[in-house]
């Protein structure tokens, strides 16, 4: 297994200041940069490459020896399966008005009560904890088997010595709950006090926020955010 992890920095605050559109009007390619690639959220990359002997064609100037191609077989060094883990600060405002507008232009159908419910969730303010969100995409079923067995197993108990979000200093704040998927789409919860030392635990001067966590003997998570993008709505957002 070829490992390949992308980390992006880009700040979403940047594209709704382009747009100059409330949440409720953010299209689908909004709604999914704000998901996927933002100052609140990140996609952590792994793929698997082919290996084996050369499947490129050999000429030597003579057509006797030209080997050809086996177009059963991938060339070595092609990416022949990936894994991508969505990794959301889902207490982050921008992201929970991602989830239900993404919900909205997904069911246009939805009914105002519905709505109505979904519109309290993405407008709340958060003062207790951080959230971060962790959805797995597999290409296939083999390559997710094992991100799927890790979180159906694990635990708060299993998790608490290796998950933990760090500041640029070094300080950090421990797992407080751990929350397995369930089909409400939105991934693992893993939780976080949001105060430290009776203090919140991020300021706009922090420079930088890390999300860690050792999942399986397998799987590590492993993201980072630029704190000074995370500003919205005159808010710092996480």
């Amino acid at each position: 297994m070829t490992r390949i992890i992308f980390f992006m920095f880009l700040a979403s605050s940047a594209l709704i200041a382009q747009t100059g559109k409330p949440w409720l009007e953010w299209n689908m390619k909004e709604t999914t940069k704000i998901l996927n690639d933002s100052a609140w959220s990140q996609t952590q990359l792994e793929t698997k490459e082919a290996e084996g002997a050369s499947a490129a064609i050999t000429n030597t100037g003579s057509s006797r020896t030209m080997v050809p191609r086996d177009a059963s077989k991938d060339s070595p060094g092609a990416i022949t399966s990936y894994i991508k883990y969505y990794v959301r600060l889902l207490s982050a405002k921008p992201v929970r008005q991602a989830v239900v507008r993404k919900l909205m232009l997904d069911s246009p159908e939805m009914d105002a009560e519905r709505k109505e419910q979904l519109k309290s969730f993405a407008e709340a303010s958060t003062s207790d904890f951080i959230v971060v969100a962790v959805v797995a995409e597999a290409k296939d079923q083999a390559t997710g088997r094992d991100a799927l067995q890790a979180f159906q197993t694990a635990t708060f108990d299993s998790l608490k010595e290796s998950t933990y979000l760090e500041r640029n200093d070094g300080q950090r704040v421990l797992l407080a709950d751990f929350k397995a998927p369930v089909a409400d789409g939105l991934g693992a919860k893993f939780v976080f006090p949001r105060m430290l030392n009776n203090q919140p635990f991020l300021t706009p001067g922090n420079g930088q926020l890390k999300f860690s966590s050792q999942l399986s003997n397998k799987i590590k998570i492993e993201t980072r955010y630029k704190v000074s993008d995370m500003q919205y709505d005159g808010r710092l957002e996480y």
